[in-house]
């Protein structure tokens, strides 16, 4: 196939995703061209094909999405030190300044001027991994060995969200853990707490299926929070957990949270809640003295990620429920909003053998 053949999976509105012919970038001499391996289906890749926005993320022009993205190497600027063409990379979607207030304080993951692929969070927006081959910054990359697979190495930028979020808690060791939620976020910061040490790690979900999983995810436990009256127990007990996680993103869950974290425990927002329809429990904060800690992405923790995919101290195999061509890419959004049946979809592309996780 030649480079004026590429295809990519575009955004051009609400619902209008679209495979199409994406020129081939021109490679810089501090640049690499990687051919895809894999690539994850996002919540925010969902919200972006529902309604052209994620958030305060507006679309403004077509961009190719996807942020979760792992390839082979074909070619090299001249420029480019410590890589070569056939290695095998993970992309790190996030390019900080490291010059603004944020990056100077140690905290790069709020970067004022981040370029961020496969988002609108900028203009123009930088275009994402759904495309058969792209060029990056060789900084953007890191290397892993050749026969890692790439269904597990494009896991490692959500890994990194849960990885992120984890130490924003403070130490786990020990420590009763509830979750709430048990998408791609919620399972991963299951397995990370409990390679961390938890005592116990409980994931609060509606749906069986997402129970299960995180129980092959390393829960502990799980807990159905809309049968019985097992949240108002907990909470009239005055809780039972030390640390509470919020990766659902629904605002009843963010309440359950509160209600079911100990005095003096630390709740940690990790999902993003409409705050137009979130109730916030202060009083009942208060009267615990409950830290309530907020994440945004992840911070310095994105080849540390990897590494702990590459090492086999994280399997994400159990979510990783479907894999689609990228050729197929409007099936496999179809499957990813099949939340009773998948967690995690993956896009494959053209590198070597992505093989399973």
């Amino acid at each position: 196939m030649t480079d004026s053949a590429l295809l990519g999976a575009v955004l051009h509105g609400p619902k209008d995703l679209r495979l199409e012919p994406v020129p081939a970038e021109p490679l810089g001499p501090r640049d690499v061209r990687v051919t895809l391996g894999a690539a994850g289906i996002c919540g925010s890749d969902q919200h972006y094909y529902h309604n052209a926005r994620m958030g305060n993320f507006v679309l403004k022009s077509p961009f190719a999405l996807g942020h979760e993205m792992s390839g082979d190497i074909s070619e090299c600027g001249a420029e480019v030190q410590g890589l070569a063409p056939g290695d095998r990379v993970v992309i790190d979607p996030a390019l900080t300044c490291g010059q603004c207030p944020a990056c100077r304080s140690g905290r790069a993951n709020l970067c004022h001027k981040v370029r961020f692929m496969g988002s609108a969070s900028h203009d123009p927006h930088l275009d994402g991994g759904y495309r058969e081959s792209f060029v990056v910054e060789a900084r953007r990359c890191v290397p892993v060995p050749g026969d890692t697979p790439h269904d597990l190495l494009c896991v490692t930028e959500p890994l990194s969200v849960a990885v992120h979020a984890v130490e924003r808690a403070g130490p786990v060791l020990g420590r009763d853990v509830v979750i709430a939620g048990a998408g791609t976020i919620g399972a991963l910061i299951a397995a990370v707490v409990r390679a961390a040490g938890a005592a116990r790690v409980c994931v609060s979900d509606p749906s069986a299926f997402r129970r299960e999983t995180a129980l092959r995810m390393g829960a502990t436990d799980v807990m159905d929070p809309v049968a019985g009256d097992l949240v108002p127990v907990i909470d009239a007990r005055g809780g039972a957990f030390d640390i509470a996680f919020e990766a659902s993103g629904h605002p009843a869950a963010f309440l359950d949270m509160v209600r079911m974290t100990r005095r003096g425990g630390r709740a940690v927002l990790v999902g993003m809640i409409p705050s137009q329809s979130c109730e916030v429990p202060f009083n009942q904060m208060t009267a615990r003295e409950i830290d309530l800690i907020s994440t945004f992405r992840q911070n310095g923790v994105f080849e540390r990620s990897a590494r702990m995919l590459v090492d086999g101290m994280i399997d994400p195999g159990p979510i990783l429920t479907a894999r689609f061509p990228l050729a197929d890419v409007l099936e496999a959004f179809r499957a990813s909003f099949l939340t009773e049946q998948h967690i995690k979809v993956l896009l494959t592309g053209g590198a070597g053998p992505g093989g399973a996780a």
